[in-house]
């Protein structure tokens, strides 16, 4: 036989260069069943005694094997725990240093944007970080990075903080795109851009390794870690250089003009004034002070630049004092999704109401009303008499963890009911249905 099919549906051909690897994941589905994912994590132990290469191969043969349980979920029952299986166990393969090559990052990327609604793009985005330690940037690896940054939505994958942390990733590494036209309205910084793409040779390389060294997602204070890389770079630049440039590319900030400030722009900051601190330079510090006086286009950017300042004894009390920065807004709480996953068969007063008289129990919505009946576990909207039924295909896998393709219990009944009090959201996985 050319084929062989695996136990999630997956068929298998010898032609394929990535036959091994999809037999090694056929074996590991196999052997993996009797292990619960929700409760047990999976032993990484012998996934890193392999060859570099052989896993590299593995994570884009899982890969390709998740693009197409994605694109066959409606016709496969359990697509969702074969992916749920396949994701855990990328995600131990993603913690095993690999030596990738540009070729692989492009490969890894391309497979991983279209998961991006089931997955972060963790494993390509950490494996570019070490790469970009040795290496540069390429146009094709931009691309890849900008189809990333366009798959982005806030979903069932991730929250807030997650969300936030990866574009800014995602921000910072696209701002050493050197093909990218520049352009002065987008942010202050393009001009830091400007003057480094005008730079040549050794010159140029060293400016180059300080700028890469420019994070998106680091903590408000500079990390020890941060500085004690940052300590050579510097060194390599030169303190005449490094002033000369640092004190052109903030003069700006006393020009009363209002600036554009980017998402970029704003950690580029933040880490330039880090650099700044690191020179124990007076004249570096004068010119960081210049911030003081910035007038941005966009008022909430004075906050996100003036934090910075406190590496030059500048506190928080002082610039609240000044009106520079707000106090703290409190934590927006957890997201919709987490609270109906933690609070499941928590009956909401007023919006779930047992009719006393029959089987059913009314359910009100953000956006209609809903008669459930709980022996024969229809549900139906009010307002067309439609029988609703879940749109599975549509299901996030976190969600199915939970939910079952088929309302065959009470406690289906009342997981789906409570999906329905916020119908503004969850309304989306309902169909009508056409049997």
């Amino acid at each position: 036989m050319d084929t062989l099919p695996g136990p999630d549906g997956f068929l298998l051909s010898r032609t394929d260069p990535l036959f091994a690897a999809q037999q090694k994941l056929s074996d590991f589905l196999a052997a993996d069943e009797a292990r619960d994912p929700s409760r047990t994590m999976l032993d990484p132990t012998p996934w890193k005694k392999l060859p570099k290469r052989e896993t590299i191969t593995l994570i884009e043969a899982t890969l390709r094997r998740l693009n197409w349980l994605c694109a066959h979920d409606a016709e496969l029952d359990t697509a969702h725990m074969a992916r749920h299986r396949l994701i855990q166990l990328l995600r131990v393969l993603e913690k095993i240093k690999l030596p990738c090559t540009e070729a692989d990052l492009r490969t890894q990327i391309e497979l991983t944007v279209p998961l991006m609604d089931r997955m972060w793009p963790d494993g390509p985005l950490d494996y570019l970080a070490e790469y970009l330690k040795k290496n540069d940037l390429t146009p094709e690896l931009c691309s890849g990075l900008r189809q990333i940054q366009g798959a982005i939505k806030f979903g069932e994958t991730c929250g807030q903080a997650a969300l936030q942390s990866l574009a800014q990733r995602l921000h910072m590494l696209l701002w050493m795109d050197e093909w990218e036209p520049l352009d002065p309205s987008r942010c202050w910084s393009e001009c830091i851009r400007r003057d480094f793409r005008a730079m040549t040779g050794e010159r140029r390389i060293a400016w180059r390794a300080l700028l890469k060294h420019l994070r998106g997602n680091a903590p408000p204070k500079m990390p020890s870690g941060w500085a004690r890389e940052a300590e050579p770079l510097l060194a390599a630049v030169g303190l005449e250089d490094f002033r000369r440039q640092f004190c052109l590319w903030f003069a700006p900030f006393q020009s009363g003009q209002p600036l554009p400030l980017s998402v970029a722009g704003s950690h580029v900051l933040k880490c330039m004034l880090w650099y700044a601190s690191l020179t124990r330079d007076d004249e570096v510090r004068e010119c960081a002070l210049w911030l003081l006086d910035v007038k941005w286009k966009q008022k909430r950017n004075t906050a996100k630049s003036m934090i910075a300042l406190e590496v030059f004894g500048i506190s928080k009390e002082e610039l609240l004092a000044r009106s520079l920065i707000k106090p703290e807004a409190r934590s927006s709480g957890p997201s919709l999704l987490e609270k109906f996953l933690k609070a499941q068969f928590v009956h909401t007063a007023g919006r779930i109401a047992p009719d006393p008289d029959s089987d059913e129990t009314i359910i009100q919505g953000e956006l209609h009303f809903y008669r459930v009946n709980r022996s024969t576990r229809r549900i139906q909207r009010a307002s067309d008499n439609a029988v609703l039924e879940l749109d599975w295909p549509s299901v996030p896998d976190s969600m199915r963890m939970s939910l079952t393709r088929e309302c065959d219990s009470e406690e289906q009944l009342m997981l789906r009911a409570h999906l329905l009090l916020h119908d503004s959201y969850f309304g989306r996985f309902f169909v009508p249905n056409k049997r």
